[in-house]
């Protein structure tokens, strides 16, 4: 298998002893909250090539999208496949019952947001413990005798993504109970808060080398089913075998809920 020797920010340590949550929204905070580990990278195209790849194991997979749109760049066209073409793609995926795709980010060379850019550290999109009628107050029913599951849909747009490659940490190699904490991403305490892990060795990253347009990783965000991969961590990452002269990364990413029996 493949590997690269590359460096990605995880949050300090120092927070694991803290009962407050660091704040990450501007570059400044990430630099004071964050440090950087060198650690090492596996292109798992070989492992998915393989089959030894699994959603509610590993956390992650790698999937195709086909699709029928021409521009990612055109927000209500990107609206429009969340139900003929996201939604089901992750039901299949999944064997969900239900599957609702509530949004997504464009991410380009160009960003106009600390929120809009690459991403430059190890995180999560959503909290440890799920936010009172979180899932209610988005399907307008209640679903608390269903079990569910938030997913990351990631894929590159307009041209591969040969560098800025995003990296998910595999979900076997996470302890829930010593390297997880929880972060606010805005300027406010109530502004919104989310998972983010601290640096252990044993952790395992990967990623898809040389994805291209119609790819799309994978990834679990939350899962409230018992003995199933319960988050993976991600970030976008420098690689430095990569040469300069490739153009800059674009890519969209969508966030959908999928309850189960």
């Amino acid at each position: 298998m493949n590997h690269v020797t590359a460096e990605v920010r995880y949050l300090n340590s120092e927070w694991k002893n803290r009962k407050e949550r660091p704040f990450i929204y501007s570059k400044s905070t990430r630099q004071e909250n964050t440090t950087k580990h060198e650690v090492e990278i596996t292109d798992a195209r070989e492992i998915a090539i393989d089959g030894d790849l699994d959603l509610d194991s590993n956390g992650f997979v790698l999937a195709e999208h086909k699709t029928k749109l021409s521009n990612f760049h055109d927000e209500l066209a990107v609206k429009g496949i969340y139900d003929t073409e996201i939604a089901p793609m992750l039901q299949q995926l999944t064997g969900a019952n239900l599957v609702k795709v509530v949004g997504h980010q464009i991410r380009t060379e160009d960003p106009k947001t600390f929120l809009g850019a690459y991403s430059r550290y190890l995180h999560c999109d959503y909290p440890l413990t799920p936010s009172e009628n979180r899932e209610k107050n988005l399907l307008g029913h209640s679903i608390e005798d269903r079990t569910y599951a938030w997913y990351n849909i990631w894929e590159p747009v307009d041209r591969p993504a040969m560098q800025n490659q995003l990296t998910v940490l595999d979900a076997r190699t996470l302890d829930l109970q010593e390297d997880i904490c929880e972060y606010n991403f805005t300027d406010k305490l109530d502004g919104g808060y989310a998972a983010i892990p601290v640096y252990n060795q044993n952790h395992r990253l990967y990623y898809f080398s040389n994805m291209q347009p119609g790819e799309a990783l994978v990834f679990k965000q939350f899962d409230s089913r018992p003995n199933k991969a319960f988050v993976c961590p991600h970030t976008a990452f420098y690689d430095p075998s990569v040469t300069l002269d490739h153009e800059g990364r674009r890519s969209v990413e969508f966030r959908a809920l999928c309850v189960f029996e």
